[in-house]
């Protein structure tokens, strides 16, 4: 199952380049767009630059600050009444950190985006030195009734930011990007002079399809700031868990129905069972949970599920009981799960999704046979040896790993919540006309459910899926209908299930961002 939390880390500036000039009067357009060729004198000499201010994000009111260095160190923070969100690049590593303190690494289309924003506002585009990237004149555009200049930015050769200037002061209006196949609209509202040079200080971000809306007005602007570099540097994550005191580890019992792992669980002292969903970038609690426990809520956020996006609420919880150990004052999503957890029918109450807030904090090893977890302090954690280590990186803080089906290479992530062998996306299916690449291809009769919807599709049998030195042969593959939500990601070939991972033991190693595969230990072995 997936289930992102989608948040928009939205930035202020006048995105700017200074390459190859292949359209009439760019590099005017773009000297005029900041004030004019004494304002690139000035930005010539700006090594960093500091803004602040007001953030309303879909309805929650709090501050932004926005550091960053040339030509490509940011850190971007913004602060709620009950939580944070921070990212940050330090001219090697992308990171950020979570609305429970967690900080992972970013990598693929989240490190280029947070890389490119760190370009355009320090304005490096400008330099010739500072940035590879291209650009390209394309001429003139209408948008809502309105003729702009439209100019394409490339990055680093790899993203493509579409920029629409007012014919008449040359002020940059709208930007248009994509993070994956969810198209993003900034539009700069208003604009001010600092120092001579002109920038944005109101502007709002939409992303549409997934109910984003964030709007930032800058009320403190500052060059040549002068601040501690450490600041860009990856922090220490919060604690926020017990383990037992003397234990290497610790044993739970899980239940293995219809493709799905439940957990029992204790949220503030109440008993509940919550599917284990690596494909959820929070622990998620089900409405009724909500309601029963009365939890508070700080927030909301929008969502992303196989079909497509919905906005949930976030809510804090005081504890949450796995087995003996302790998840404390974690903040974490809360929506109606009725068609997820369907299929439980057991005396204890459907809770929810136990996501990455539980799998991040320690490595876990999923032993299907047995039917159990088995938790590691990770403090003293060495994974056993003879298994085979398979390398991730995070997307959307979901494990992500390079695999093979029939000879196309492309990335997975690998998601507990699935109940299936593997869910292909619609883009990686299309293009390498994968039906014809499969044998007993035959429509499907049940849905597959989640955020934002259900889909139907074909399912079809591979025969060979290579995982890091594993071969999994006759593999069978399911083809949803839909380009919508994950489904329709352009950066992600598809997801594994558990039907593929119950064949071997699994261990989730975050820290170490790593699955380690062993053999299973079959009853009577």
């Amino acid at each position: 199952m997936i289930l992102l939390l989608v948040t928009a880390i939205t930035v202020i500036g006048s995105i700017v380049f200074c390459s190859l000039d292949r359209g009439p009067n760019l590099d005017d357009l773009l000297t005029r767009s900041v004030g004019g060729g004494a304002a690139v004198e000035k930005l010539s000499h700006i090594s960093t630059f500091y803004m602040a201010g007001n953030v309303l994000l879909n309805g929650m009111s709090g501050r932004f600050e926005q550091y960053v260095a040339t030509p490509d160190k940011i850190r971007f923070e913004i602060t709620f009444a009950s939580f944070s969100l921070v990212q940050g690049f330090d001219g090697h590593l992308a990171w950020q950190r979570d609305h429970n303190g967690m900080v992972n690494e970013l990598s693929g289309y989240e490190k280029s985006t947070l890389l490119s924003q760190a370009y355009f506002l320090t304005y490096s585009p400008l330099f010739e030195d500072r940035m590879p990237g291209g650009r390209e004149y394309l001429g003139t555009e209408e948008r809502n009734g309105e003729v702009f200049h439209k100019v394409a930015f490339y990055p680093l050769h790899q993203d493509t930011v579409f920029s629409f200037f007012d014919l008449q002061t040359s002020l940059q209006r709208y930007d248009v990007l994509y993070l994956d196949n969810l198209e993003t609209i900034t539009e700069y509202l208003s604009h001010t002079v600092h120092e001579g040079v002109t920038m944005a200080f109101i502007s709002r971000a939409t992303a549409p399809a997934a109910q984003i809306t964030a709007e930032l007005t800058v009320d403190t602007i500052a060059f040549n700031a002068e601040f501690d570099q450490s600041i860009f540097l990856r922090p220490q994550p919060h604690i926020d868990y017990r383990f037992p005191e003397g234990s290497d580890s610790v044993l739970i019992p899980f239940t293995f129905l219809d493709g799905h792992i439940y957990v029992p669980a204790e949220v503030n002292g109440r008993r509940f069972v919550f599917i284990l969903d690596s494909g959820a970038s929070s622990n998620f609690f089900h409405r009724s949970v909500q309601d029963e426990l009365g939890l508070p809520v700080v927030g909301s956020l929008a969502a992303i599920g196989v079909a497509g996006y919905d906005e949930i609420a976030l809510v804090r919880t005081d504890s949450v009981v796995i087995g003996d150990l302790v998840l404390l004052a974690q903040v974490g999503g809360s929506l109606d799960l009725t068609a997820i957890g369907r299929n439980w029918s057991g005396d204890v109450p459907f809770g929810g999704l136990l996501g990455y807030d539980f799998l991040s904090r320690f490595p876990v090893l999923i032993d299907y046979e047995s039917r159990t977890l088995t938790v590691y302090n990770p403090d003293n954690f060495y994974p056993q040896p003879g298994g085979v280590a398979i390398p991730f990186e995070l997307t959307m803080q979901i494990p992500t790993v390079e695999a093979e089906l029939v000879g196309l290479p492309g990335r997975f992530l690998v998601d507990l919540g699935n109940a299936f062998e593997l869910i292909v996306h619609d883009d990686f299916r299309e293009k390498h006309d994968l039906e014809n690449r499969l044998t007993e291809v035959r429509d499907i009769s049940q849905t597959i459910g989640g955020v934002g919807g259900g889909v139907r599709g074909k399912t079809g049998l591979a025969a060979m899926f290579v995982l890091g030195d594993i071969q999994v042969t006759d593999l069978r593959v399911m083809l949803p209908d839909s380009a919508g939500g994950l489904t329709g990601s352009v950066a992600l070939a598809g997801n594994i299930g558990n039907l593929m991972l119950q064949e071997f033991r699994v261990l989730f190693d975050y820290s170490g961002q790593r699955l380690v595969l062993y053999d299973p230990i079959r009853t009577g072995d």
